[in-house]
């Protein structure tokens, strides 16, 4: 299991983001982003994507 909470890539937020890969992780971040925060997946930037990628830990 891999997981990213969403304050530790920048917003006030407690969301807690899970899945069985990294890939899985990524896709749910940009979404919960979209759906809570209000930034488009194509407004995501290369920074915020590696940001996420940096911040996931192995459970």
């Amino acid at each position: 299991m891999k997981q990213v909470l969403c304050e530790q890539v920048g917003f006030s937020c407690d969301y807690v983001i899970d899945g069985e890969t990294e890939e899985d992780v990524m896709r749910k971040a940009v979404e919960h982003i979209w759906e809570h925060h209000a930034i488009k997946p194509e407004e995501v930037t290369s920074d915020m994507k590696a940001k996420i990628k940096e911040k996931i830990q192995t459970l």
